[in-house]
């Protein structure tokens, strides 16, 4: 009421500081006509109920336009008013009564029809809306709005044709309509008429060159039909226009990990942290970026600031936990997994990050009562007897893996992984007929199992033993895994078994080509196939690289010497030297 308070007194001091001759006569307040005192009062009522709506005082200003419509029923304005006070209120029906009594006041008056098409729209009383709309072209063919709206309802509805038409005719009426061609290209994308989308939208484009709705819907046509570098090029044009929208450089950066261009995604995600300090999604994707680069400490930085924001968030503390083993931050490490178990007791992979932790820390032992207990509340839980099992084998207790694993087995006959490292722990106890058995119930359990199929096959092959079969196995186990260095190595080994040297050798050739990682044992088999082969030089070169992988290999260094090589470690330090002089 202050503001309307201020009003009054300023016309009351405007009017007592007027000369007594510009004062109207004094007339007795009997003598006024009271169709004049109720169109004053009306008056007064809507004045009120206009300042208190714009001050967001909508339940006081609809009683004072209520109490001027009374007054003045016959006001256009104010059946208007309060028409558009209803419909700022939710209540459609009453604003849809108010209207129309202003459009029988007025019938021809634009703005009241526009505002009762609205109405007809929010209620979804499509064909008054449409009517009405063309009502309102029909007397203003300019009003680029009605067609805007029209044209949008009947593309609703489907009814396509109409819609385009109706557009189309707009742009005829106002040639330099920006609408036209916008909504038309919005129409086109709606039905996958992307050509045509683009068509229109480049339209809008030619006719104003810093639209940027229309570079970000062009964006959008490339990227539904799978053209990145035009989407992306076109998504940066928008940008351009607004450098802060960081909603559209987020997605450039998302389109570019789709198209694997780590590091400009990384540019696009690092500008939109320098907008949006805090935009923890752009932190994640920028942490995720560093990971894949194996950046682990800048990938550490963007995960701890995010799990700082939001230290609830479990996703990202799981993030920071495997990143922080990736960079070797066991102790980190462990009190991040360790705080997502409390959050989440039933976490099975925070689990078995833990005993991984405790086995690379030397503390095996410390990951076995934390399984025992979650085995002893989640007994049903088949991967738990692993993962005690996993850790009785970290710390060389293999009878109890083996005991442990059984008990699984019991619980879930149908698991091929748990087979699977019984067999290992059989092999480390020295049971190789119960380690042979495992293996072949795991690849009975599962036919494609790589990993039992080879394991199966160089047990066989560094035997000499069953090679045939050996060869078989691998066969099928490449199969599956065609590029697996492990793989073609124990295939080479089977052929250097059964005498097929030279087969032996092309196979041993490809699974150096294939590894990641230098291997020592690989390096002795394929000095081995040298050897027999009678390539010394090449089978010498081969034990060296083995030996300086593993320079504990006593039986290597032992073979060396009886090849007639001399002393491993003269000539290893002969490569080191070499190696340094390069540096």
């Amino acid at each position: 009421m202050k503001k309307i308070h201020c009003f009054l007194t300023l016309i009351l001091l405007l009017t007592a500081c007027a000369p007594l001759s510009a004062r109207a006569p004094e007339t007795p307040i009997g003598s006024v006509a009271p169709e004049v005192r109720a169109k004053a009062d009306a008056d007064y009522h809507f004045m009120v109920g206009s300042i208190l709506e714009q001050d967001g005082r909508f339940d006081e200003a609809m009683k004072e336009y209520e109490q001027s419509y009374r007054l003045d029923p016959n006001s256009e304005e104010i059946a208007l008013s309060l028409a558009g006070l209803s419909m700022r209120r939710g209540q459609f029906d009453q604003a849809t009564l108010y209207a129309q009594k202003a459009a029988e006041l007025q019938p021809d008056k634009v703005q009241t029809l526009m505002l009762l098409a609205g109405i007809y729209t929010a209620k979804k009383q499509y064909d008054d809306a449409i009517s009405t709309y063309r009502r309102v072209i029909a007397l203003d063919p300019k009003q680029e709005d009605a067609y805007i709206y029209l044209g949008s309802i009947l593309a609703s509805l489907k009814r396509y044709d109409e819609a385009v038409e109706t557009l189309r005719s707009l742009g005829k009426v106002i040639p330099t309509s920006l609408m036209s061609p916008y909504y038309l290209g919005r129409i086109y994308l709606e039905r996958q008429m992307y050509p045509e989308a683009l068509a229109e939208f480049n339209r809008a484009v030619a006719l104003k060159d810093d639209f940027e709705p229309a570079y970000t819907s062009i964006g959008f046509v490339y990227e539904l039909m799978d053209k990145m570098p035009e989407a992306i090029e076109s998504y940066k044009k928008a940008v351009a226009l607004n450098p802060h929208n960081v909603e559209i450089i987020q997605h450039i950066g998302q389109l570019y990990i789709q198209q694997n261009a780590l590091d400009d995604a990384l540019e696009q995600f690092k500008r939109v942290v320098s907008l949006d300090p805090q935009n923890y999604d752009a932190y994640i994707k920028i942490g995720l970026i560093y990971t894949e680069r194996k950046k682990y400490e800048q990938a550490v930085e963007a995960f701890r600031k995010v799990s700082r924001a939001v230290p609830n968030d479990l996703k990202v503390k799981r993030y920071l936990a495997s990143t922080l083993v990736a960079a070797n931050h066991y102790d980190e490490a462990l009190g991040e997994y360790q705080a997502i178990l409390a959050a989440a007791p039933q976490d099975i992979d925070s689990l078995l990050q833990i005993s991984y932790l405790y086995a690379q820390m030397g503390k095996a032992d410390q990951a076995v009562p934390l399984l025992k207990k979650a085995l002893a509340e989640q007994p049903g839980k088949a991967e738990l007897y692993l993962y005690l099992a996993n850790a009785y084998m970290d710390g060389e207790k293999y009878q109890k893996a083996v005991d442990t694993l059984k008990q699984g087995i019991q619980m879930a006959p149908d698991r091929d992984d748990l087979q699977f490292s019984l067999a290992v722990a059989y092999e480390k106890l020295g049971k190789r007929d119960e380690m042979i058995a495992a293996l072949k119930k795991s690849i009975e359990l599962k036919p494609e199992n790589a990993d039992a199929l080879n394991y199966l096959g160089y047990t066989y092959a560094e035997k000499g033993e069953n090679l045939d079969e050996a060869i078989q196995l691998i066969k099928r186990a490449l199969l599956i895994k065609p590029d697996n260095a492990y793989i073609l190595d124990s295939l080479a080994w089977a052929y250097y078994q059964k005498g097929m040297l030279e087969e032996a050798s092309g196979v041993m050739q490809k699974a150096m080509t294939k590894t990641t990682t230098d291997d020592p044992v690989m390096h002795e088999h394929y000095g081995d196939i040298f050897l027999k082969m009678s390539k010394k030089d090449k089978a010498r070169e081969q034990w060296l690289k083995s030996l300086e992988l593993d320079p504990e290999n006593q039986a290597l260094r032992e073979k060396f010497k009886a090849a007639g090589f001399g002393n491993p470690d003269e000539l290893l330090k002969d490569v080191k030297s070499t190696k340094k002089g390069k540096k």
